[in-house]
């Protein structure tokens, strides 16, 4: 296989170089016709008279098979003896060229002009030939050489193949015979019979072997010492995220008896001051809501109670609770299409809280324009869309949106949130049986689309069955 490769390579290396060895010359032929036939034709046409020098050129261009053109230094056509006219500003730069490579009802030429006189340029094009000469010759001899080298190095193989193949052939049967033996973890070593190659390929086999068998059991232990470590992780968060919702939502009560003034008016600066306390409280409270829905999720622990969910209605509410997110900005919060009834078979709880979480992210992002939410039936499926006309999702960060703590660099920057949002949006959106996708272009906004299993009357289908 050395030779085989080594003498296909070189020989494919010596007809490539050859080759283009060859075309050079060739084309540098053309090009050095080219000049000639320019040149002799200008000494020819400038002893003829204006009447004579049509005929003289097409006559030379038959005779000699190229294409001639008599034109003024600014690409102006006098005389056309070619197979297609060229327009002005390609003449004006052939001419401003001098020489070259151009491509006519020839096909690719070597062009050359050669003055007339002061005013006018005589342009001649020589086709390029599209097979060098002596290229036949070369090709056969390659061919020759390659064939001559091939056969050495099949009777090389075969001669030293002949000799290994045997023992080839016992590891192999030996090495698919491990897959029958039921020992673990990876079968009986082969025997070594020989001490040539075949033979230290056996011993790096049994070594590698062996080797397996001891990274697969170290696999094992490491992966019942990770999945005990996960499963105590989720449950101290869990843990610790539910001893902290007990305090905070205590905070939270406090804070809005307060602001209602209740005990008391409150100072400019004081409200203010409550505002805050209030809203950190609110989002540390939703991020350890986020977290013990993960912990739930992972832990398997988390429910669906599935029944006939009007996604309308739904989609009402949340758009009415999402109007008053929006403050002074100008966005508008809708929700598109005709007021139809459309069902899923589904958790109404889990459904809110995807259509809730959807919506709060396009209205957080959307400075200016709207926010739209259309609910429709699609066969089967029940599908909604939520449409925002906010700055897009790159394409790197629509690739890992839906991962666990993945942010886009908007939210980054915002320094808020915990990354878990859409991933747990994600798997409450499988858990039901359908999937959510995600449409976007920077600067043209988003559109997710989840689609959900349809709610089907049991009445209805018994009675289509009749």
């Amino acid at each position: 296989m050395v030779v085989l490769v080594l003498g296909l390579a070189v020989a494919s290396a010596v007809g490539a170089f050859g080759v283009s060895s060859l075309a050079s010359a060739s084309d540098e032929r053309a090009a050095g016709r080219a000049e000639l036939l320019a040149a002799t034709l200008a000494a020819r046409l400038a002893a003829l008279p204006q009447a004579e020098r049509l005929e003289t050129m097409q006559r030379a261009a038959r005779k000699t098979g190229a294409e001639l053109l008599l034109v003024t230094r600014t690409g102006g056509l006098l005389i056309d003896a070619s197979l297609g006219r060229t327009d002005r500003a390609e003449l004006a730069r052939l001419v401003a060229d001098g020489a070259g490579q151009a491509i006519t009802g020839l096909g690719p030429v070597r062009f050359a002009a050669a003055p007339l006189d002061s005013t006018r340029v005589v342009i001649a094009f020589v086709r390029s030939p599209s097979t060098p000469e002596g290229e036949p010759a070369l090709l056969r001899a390659l061919v020759a050489l390659t064939t001559l080298l091939v056969g050495v190095a099949a009777a090389v193989a075969y001669a030293v193949a002949r000799d290994a193949n045997k023992d080839v052939e016992f590891v192999g049967r030996r090495v698919r015979g491990m897959l029958q033996v039921r020992s673990e973890p990876a079968g009986e070593a082969v025997p070594v019979r020989t001490m040539d190659e075949v033979g230290a390929l056996t011993i790096a086999f049994n070594s590698v072997v062996a080797r397996f068998a001891a990274a697969e059991a170290g696999y094992h232990r490491d992966l019942e010492r990770v999945r005990a470590a996960d499963r105590d992780r989720t449950a101290f968060l869990a843990a610790v995220s539910h001893e902290l919702r007990s305090p905070l939502n205590a905070i939270l009560g406090f804070a809005d008896i307060l602001m209602a003034e209740v005990d008391g008016p409150l100072s400019a600066e004081a409200r203010e001051e409550m505002e805050q306390i209030r809203g950190s409280g609110k989002h540390l409270l939703d991020l350890i809501n986020d977290i013990l829905e993960l912990s739930a999720l992972e832990s398997g622990q988390l429910r669906l109670t599935r029944a006939r969910v009007d996604l309308w209605a739904v989609a009402s509410d949340v758009v009415r609770e999402a109007q008053g997110l929006v403050g002074a900005r100008p966005v508008t919060v809708r929700l598109e299409g005709e007021e139809a009834s459309v069902y899923a078979l589904a958790d109404a709880r889990r459904i809110r809280q995807i259509l809730t979480n959807l919506v709060g992210n396009a209205v957080k992002f959307t400075h200016e324009g709207e926010v739209v939410v259309a609910v429709a039936r699609e066969g089967r499926l029940a599908s909604m869309r939520v449409r925002d006309t906010g700055p897009g999702i790159g394409a790197p960060e629509r690739a890992v949106i839906f991962q666990e703590y993945k942010q886009t660099k908007a939210e980054r920057a915002r320094r808020r949130g915990t990354g878990l949002g859409l991933a747990i949006t994600r798997r409450l959106v499988m858990m039901h049986g359908g999937k959510i996708q995600l449409e976007s272009e920077v600067g043209r906004g988003s559109t997710f689309h989840v689609l959900l299993p349809a709610y089907r009357d049991p009445k209805a289908s018994k009675a289509k069955v009749r």
